[in-house]
């Protein structure tokens, strides 16, 4: 490029479209300070190549997290999703169970031992924010220029983080109240099958159902049940309303 700008201030000043020097040493001047404004003008040039360059390369790099971070989210959706209604169908187990101590009848055992076991199946959920963290741990969060994007992607991590210590305390209430009393009375593997396979015909015991209910702390495991579970259901479903919004924030700028 300064070979283009030096070749037409060459011409012109062959043309004496530069002006006419008043002695023999002015028209070297000239050249000179041309050379010095053409070399001003490349630098100019050059910086402005290699900022753009940079501005590129970092929106790429953006566009790059975002895309993986959307990877994320969109999986992060589907489980949050199924999480949401096993939570939803371990509460309602957990009321049905609980109804059982208030003078309510078991007339079928098969339905007894299916909620029985659907309360204290084990289920966790554990998000999908690989890049997110991987951006925390790298102290590369600054890369993502949507303040509103980090801002829930910040709170959705919090979220979370209030949510484990919530699931961490109904593990611990579900080992002293329902684990541990309950594996000195139901024969766990019939009531698994029962859960499992409901139309299979097996022999269920309701000698241990009677002992169970005859447990006030077993019924006070039930109480928990139904109230973390629910507890945790709204946590979820908290977390999925902002999983969606930063899913639509980050369509969007990756559009732009």
């Amino acid at each position: 490029m300064l070979k283009f700008f030096r070749k037409i201030r060459y011409d012109l000043m062959e043309k004496n479209k530069s002006g006419k020097p008043a002695w023999p040493a002015g028209r070297y001047f000239k050249y000179a300070i041309g050379e010095i404004v053409l070399v001003v003008i490349g630098i100019l040039i050059a910086i402005q190549l290699n900022t753009l360059k940079n501005k590129n390369d970092k929106r790429n790099e953006e566009i790059t997290h975002l895309e993986n971070i959307l990877s994320d989210l969109i999986q992060d959706q589907t489980a949050l999703i199924k999480i949401i209604e096993r939570r939803k169908a371990k509460s309602e187990s957990a009321k049905i169970m609980e109804g059982y101590y208030h003078l309510k009848k078991v007339d079928n055992l098969n339905d007894y031992y299916s909620n029985w076991t659907n309360v204290l199946y084990w289920e966790a959920h554990n998000p999908s924010f690989i890049t997110f963290k991987e951006l925390i741990n790298a102290g590369k969060l600054s890369s993502l220029s949507n303040e509103k994007v980090k801002q829930l992607l910040l709170q959705i991590d919090d979220n979370y983080n209030e949510l484990f210590e919530v699931r961490k305390h109904m593990y611990d209430d579900y080992s002293e109240y329902l684990y541990s009393p309950f594996a000195d009375i139901v024969d766990y593997e019939n009531a698994i099958i029962a859960w499992s396979e409901p139309n299979k015909d097996i022999e269920l015991s309701r000698e241990d159902v009677e002992t169970a209910l005859k447990s006030k702390r077993i019924k006070n495991g039930f109480t928990l049940a139904n109230f973390n579970n629910n507890l945790l259901t709204g946590q979820l479903t908290k977390i999925l309303t902002k999983v969606d919004a930063t899913i639509v924030l980050i369509e969007q700028e990756i559009k732009k």
